[in-house]
């Protein structure tokens, strides 16, 4: 069985200038952590937004070289002592916040293949693409629970 005939095709996605204030009320809708891809021209994937990346706000007033330099690390921001003005929410978009190096799987991968993946780099879900690299869907480890359940013949 392949990734594309148990992933999910209908995917909420944003574009690199997604509001901060928008990724926050789209990450609301969710129950879970979400991975929500953030594509260009054409469908193409060009990065992806987790929970993660939302902490990591409240890092912004950091110097990128102060991040670097481990022993210089005064530790995680208190995000209750963090002060921010309304402006934040438009000013901050996608493309600052997002990572640029993300792991995918083929639409084409077998089932084994993703679940591997996942269990090797401790994900529980993975953008997948076509092979021009354009976003084709997502796969979870749920999706492919519910194969292994339905095709053992527990569930129709």
């Amino acid at each position: 069985m392949q990734v594309k005939e148990v992933m999910s095709k209908e995917v909420i996605t944003v574009k690199r200038s997604t509001t901060l204030k928008r990724l926050l009320e789209i990450f609301a809708k969710f129950h879970i952590f979400p991975l929500v891809p953030v594509i260009g021209e054409d469908n193409l994937l060009i990065g992806i937004v987790s929970f993660r990346n939302l902490v990591n706000v409240f890092q912004l007033r950091q110097p990128e070289i102060l991040k670097a330099v481990p022993f210089l690390d005064e530790g995680e921001e208190d995000i209750f002592k963090v002060e921010f003005t309304e402006e934040i929410g438009s000013l901050v978009v996608a493309e600052d916040i997002m990572e640029n190096k993300f792991i995918t799987i083929q639409e084409d991968a077998s089932l084994e293949e993703a679940y591997k993946l996942m269990k090797l780099h401790l994900k529980e879900e993975f953008p997948v693409v076509d092979r021009f690299g354009k976003l084709a869907g997502m796969i979870g480890i749920f999706d492919i629970i519910r194969y292994v359940f339905r095709h053992r013949g527990v569930i129709k």
